[in-house]
Order: C-alpha cells, then sequence, then structure tokens
C-alpha cells in the first residue's frame, strides 16, 4: 500500500469517519494548521499516536515507501513492514526470522507506543490525506484480536535490503468503561 507521499495512518474502523485528512490542510510546518493531515505530517518518528475523534490513530511516518502487512497468526502479532529498498521479496521473510531484528525490536534505539484497537478489533491501513469516510486512494484492512497493542519499530538493512520494520503486538484486552 502506497501513499501520495505523506505518512501512513493505522485507525480503528470505529474512528475511521472522524479522520478528515487534507480537509482544512493548509501547511503542516505551521503548528497554527490543526487539521488532522497537518498533525500527521508533524509526527517525524516511525511511529505517533493522535487523537482522532474519541479515541486515536497510529502514523507511520518517517520514509517514505510501500507498506505492506505481514501476520504471525501463531503470536498474536504481526508486521507491517515498509519498503526502502529491496531487491528481492524473498528477503523480507528471511529478515522477519533474524535475530538482529529482534534484537533491533527489542533495543534501547527501538520506537514503540501503546495503541487500543476499537471493539470489533478492524485496524484500517490508509494515506493520512484521505478523509476516512471517502477512502479513494490504497488501503489495507487488518482484522486484530481486540484489545491494546504494543507497536515497536526498527529499520533493517542487509545486502539487497532496506526495510523498516513495525511489529504490532496484543498485550491485553480492552478496558471497559
Amino acid at each position: 500500500m502506497d501513499t501520495a507521499g505523506g505518512p501512513h495512518l493505522l485507525i480503528p474502523e470505529e474512528q475511521l469517519p472522524h479522520w478528515r485528512g487534507i480537509e482544512g490542510w493548509r501547511n503542516h510546518e505551521d503548528p497554527e494548521d490543526q487539521s488532522d493531515y497537518a498533525r500527521a505530517c508533524r509526527v517525524t518518528n516511525w511511529l505517533g499516536l493522535i487523537v482522532c475523534g474519541d479515541g486515536s490513530a497510529v502514523v507511520l511516518s518517517g520514509d517514505v515507501g510501500d507498506v505492506a502487512w505481514y501476520a504471525d497468526d501463531q503470536d498474536d502479532r504481526g508486521f507491517l513492514v515498509q519498503w526502502i529498498g529491496v531487491d528481492d521479496e524473498g528477503l523480507i521473510d528471511l529478515a522477519l526470522r533474524m535475530p538482529q531484528l529482534r534484537d533491533g525490536l527489542c533495543g534501547s534505539d527501538a520506537e514503540w507506543i501503546q495503541f487500543e484497537t476499537g471493539t470489533s478489533g478492524v485496524m484500517w491501513l490508509i494515506d493520512a490525506a484521505d478523509r476516512g469516510n471517502d477512502l479513494r486512494g490504497n488501503y489495507l484492512i487488518l482484522a486484530l484480536r481486540p484489545g491494546r497493542y504494543l507497536a515497536r519499530a526498527a529499520d533493517c538493512e542487509s545486502p539487497g535490503l532496506a526495510i523498516v520494520v513495525r511489529e504490532i503486538r496484543w498485550i491485553s484486552q480492552l478496558t471497559p468503561l
């Protein structure tokens, strides 16, 4: 899944209608611009959390490149892999099993956040420029177990491969209101 150049957004289905994208956007470098797209563009790390409706959305920023979902059904986890430079897609599967990647995701330099899905567990990966109630570009739908998740990010480079990996791992059930 690609974007028009801005960040990707991982958003709970319940919050999707509240995401306004570029509506009202003027200039993301202007802190006075509080449009959804401007707020997402101001996230410069690989992971960021911003308010959306009565919940939040995860911003995937930092580098430009297509993102794909690699599920790991054995662990209540998966990987959002962002292509920076890939000579052969088969290298990605190998990289996801490398101890160096695991060390990078658990190391002190790894970025991390916690987020919650909505009660459905359905998360949408969209271009942050799109409006949630009028998606015109590419998007992916992730059917996750409802709950609280830990997202960790690290880069992975080897000959013929440069990717950013964001591990998404279930950590607990949703807490009742």
